[in-house]
């Protein structure tokens, strides 16, 4: 992977998706501190997916498109994953002053594909740079501290929370620092494999994604609670 060109890895696109990244954090640290509710979780959830759809088919970028395909069927299917920790486990509560799918607010399947989207475009510079070994490894230390910072965060800002009967560091379980870490692994292997297959595979991807995102929860719950 190293030195290949990758279709939509441009230094615009490079600025654009780190940008966000810190609009995303701001936005839930401004809202933590305001203690904003679950309505400010729906507006930069939406309005953030919304944003990376319109660039990516503005500027007909087919990495953003892929990472897009990708997250939100990785979206969708955490869903099961939401389910798991809310009603099986009995450890992550939601307001429940929102719209709600499932276990799980509305919003959540797009903030996932959001999130999975940032963290897999960092994985495809460091695979770029470093190789997918090492890119791996850095992405999964890295994940399992940004996610776990949005996690404190959304319990201040009213978005949810965890029951306190597990290990945690500050607002975050162990054991979902641990999931992260884990599903933040696999995030090169699946978008490097991607961008040089046809777009169904990508969909294909999208769904095994999701299907770890469980795995990870159980794998996590079990060894790290």
């Amino acid at each position: 992977m190293k030195n290949i060109d990758i279709p939509g890895l441009d230094r615009r696109t490079t600025i654009v998706i780190l940008a966000s990244s810190g609009v995303l954090i701001g936005w839930s640290l401004v809202s933590s501190l305001l203690k904003s509710g679950p309505i400010s979780a729906s507006i930069i959830t939406y309005g953030l997916y919304a944003f990376y759809w319109f660039y990516a088919l503005k500027f007909k970028n087919p990495l953003i498109q892929r990472l897009l395909v990708f997250g939100t069927i990785a979206g969708i299917l955490e869903l099961a994953t939401d389910h798991y920790l809310v009603d099986t486990i009995d450890s992550l509560v939601y307001s429940g002053n929102e719209l709600m799918v499932w276990s799980s607010p509305m919003y959540m399947p797009f903030a996932w594909s959001n999130v999975l989207l940032q963290l897999s475009f960092v994985g495809v510079l460091l695979t770029k740079k470093k190789g997918l070994l090492v890119a791996s490894i850095i992405l999964c230390i890295a994940g399992g501290m940004y996610i776990p910072l949005y996690e404190h965060l959304a319990k201040d800002a009213g978005w949810w929370w965890y029951h306190q009967n597990v290990t945690m560091i500050f607002n975050a379980p162990v054991y979902i620092i641990v999931c992260e870490a884990l599903i933040s692994l696999s995030l090169p292997l699946f978008v490097s494999y991607a961008e040089h297959h046809k777009l169904q595979r990508t969909v294909y991807l999208g769904i095994l994604e999701g299907v770890w995102i469980l795995a990870s929860a159980y794998i996590a719950f079990t060894i790290a609670h």
